[in-house]
């Protein structure tokens, strides 16, 4: 944090002198004296709250309803609900062509182009290892279903399936080759009545010699229809249904308060919260939790992380590494989009003063989601294959910080430029009765101020300031300042300070080098204030050095 602040001459008196020559200046009395006795400035840095918060993510800190600033996160997770596995099983169903009457032999043959229908109940399934429970109605997204024939009774050629009575988006031709007929039922919807749904297919007789009759070759006069096994996508299921296998979904926040300058912080925050919840535009119940809060940061091993669990309690004394949320609302066909769930989480059911005085770079959040409807209840829910999960992480930690906490803040004042005054002194018949220069404070932090003032030479080193300090341990001064009056964790008074520094004939060679001067404020919340203080917009801290020349300015020499 480097600004150029208010620089002027340490001893700028302003004795640049007009004469006029006609005057002899041998006639003046050798003990002509001028007084001087002026307040100089030469520096000023202010360190108020903005300054301090430019060592946190700033784009995060807000001012809420009393003034305390707060840190702020919000992220969402966008889950897409993963879809149950639909399937058409392969099923077989068999018929006596005899004892069914569905044909009239003669001959032990049947007549070409003989045709009789057969009836076949169809089932979806959902896959055991994902999920259970019933389907009443699905819009198919894309799926074939494939039947074909067999039968000991007729020649492989002998029979062709010429319809199947099901809506499908398209009927492809007899393949003999395969001796299947192929549905496309893409964008397609199958109701599944109680007692299931039954489908007529149309079963033809062929010879491959035309105008003969299609003879037997066995006397058990058996066709079995095939349905193959078949894999659906789905736009909407309805029905009663739940998943098996668990989702499991993370979400990383990144929430850095620091810079990368953690040794020189420690802030311990006193009340964060953080704000889990769910918007869904399911359409049927799920069991959602939060499996794991994590914080994490860097370690030297940029591969690795440190990190620290969140525990959620359950009561007391029970404790759980999980939380589940109980109360889940789903939304109905004239509801699109609903708000699911929402939990609080804090110190006391969540850890979170552990989480975040941890100094995180980021927060993991392990969710589970379960599909979980009872399919022996009776009710109806519905399932898209669009539906989602938009999980709402909301941080929010007050700057109400508690005893031992923390920053330090540095601040450079470059473009002072004395060298050239203090050279025009030397040179002149000048004495000084007394130079002394002043860094006074002013704390309206609610937290003590030790400062450092380092007088230091700027040089500019490729286009860098490069600071060396000036070693002379008159110049440099350290000063604690008392925190501010506070009252209920909020400043009401802030705390005056002010350190002098006489000038001595040998300090003048140092003087002269100095155009920077570094400060360094540590802040810390005092001991004791076992309650916390708020930092609020109003907080702040300034330093101003100045210098006090009093002096008898003579014709004499020194």
């Amino acid at each position: 944090m480097k600004r150029q602040l208010l620089a002027l001459a340490l001893m700028t008196a302003g004795f640049a002198s007009c004469t006029d020559d006609s005057y002899d200046l041998d006639n003046i009395s050798n003990d002509f004296r001028i007084g001087l006795n002026e307040y100089l400035p030469i520096a000023s840095s202010e360190v108020n709250l903005k300054d301090i918060l430019n060592e946190f993510k700033t784009d995060y800190i807000s001012e809420d309803a009393d003034g305390v600033l707060t840190f702020k996160f919000d992220t969402v997770n966008r889950v897409m609900v993963k879809p149950i596995e639909v399937t058409f099983k392969e099923t077989a169903f068999e018929h006596d062509l005899v004892s069914e009457k569905l044909v009239a032999i003669s001959n032990n043959a049947l007549p070409e182009n003989t045709k009789f229908f057969i009836e076949v109940p169809v089932k979806l399934s959902i896959d055991d290892k994902e999920g259970s429970g019933k389907i009443d109605e699905i819009h198919i997204k894309e799926g074939l279903l494939k039947f074909h024939i067999e039968s000991d009774a007729f020649d492989s050629e002998a029979l062709m399936i010429n319809s199947v009575s099901i809506p499908c988006k398209e009927l492809r031709p007899w393949d003999k080759n395969t001796g299947a007929i192929v549905l496309d039922m893409s964008d397609q919807i199958l109701t599944f009545p109680e007692n299931g749904l039954i489908v007529t297919c149309e079963i033809c007789m062929t010879n491959k010699y035309s105008g003969q009759p299609v003879p037997l070759t066995s006397s058990d006069v058996k066709v079995k229809v095939v349905m193959e096994e078949t894999k659906l996508t789905y736009h909407k299921i309805k029905g009663s249904f739940k998943s098996n296998v668990e989702q499991i979904e993370y979400t990383d926040f990144y929430l850095n308060l620091f810079d990368d300058h953690l040794p020189e912080h420690k802030l311990t925050v006193m009340d964060p919260k953080l704000n889990i919840s769910g918007v869904t535009n399911c359409g049927i119940p799920l069991e959602c939790s939060v499996k794991s809060l994590v914080a994490k940061h860097k370690t030297e091993i940029a591969s690795e992380k440190d990190s620290i669990f969140a525990i959620f309690r359950k009561g007391t004394p029970l404790e759980s590494k999980s939380f589940k949320f109980d109360d889940f609302k789903f939304a109905d066909e004239n509801n699109p989009e609903i708000d699911a769930f929402t939990e609080l989480f804090d110190k006391q059911n969540g850890s979170l003063d552990e989480i975040f005085n941890y100094m995180p770079d980021s927060i993991s959040v392990r969710c589970g989601i379960k599909i979980n409807a009872d399919p022996e209840s009776g009710a109806k829910f519905y399932l898209l294959d669009s539906t989602y999960l938009d999980l709402n992480i909301h941080a929010e930690v007050p700057l109400h910080i508690g005893d031992a906490s923390f920053i330090t803040i540095k601040d450079t004042v470059d473009g002072i430029d004395i060298v050239k005054d203090v050279t025009d002194y030397q040179e002149g018949n000048f004495k000084f009765d007394n130079v002394e220069i002043f860094i006074e404070f002013d704390n309206a932090l609610p937290l003590e101020g030790t400062v450092t003032a380092k007088f230091c030479k700027a040089d500019s080193v490729n286009g860098k300031v490069v600071l060396t300090h000036i070693d002379n341990m008159k110049l440099d001064q350290t000063v604690n300042i008392p925190a501010a009056q506070v009252e209920n964790g909020y400043v009401v008074k802030s705390t005056p300070s002010k350190k002098k520094i006489v000038v001595s004939d040998d300090m003048i060679e140092d003087i002269k080098k100095i155009n920077a001067v570094d400060f360094t404020y540590k802040i810390k919340v005092p001991k004791g204030s076992v309650d916390g203080v708020f930092l609020t917009k109003n907080c702040g801290m300034t330093a101003k050095v100045y210098s006090h020349l009093k002096a008898n300015i003579s014709n004499k020499e020194k």
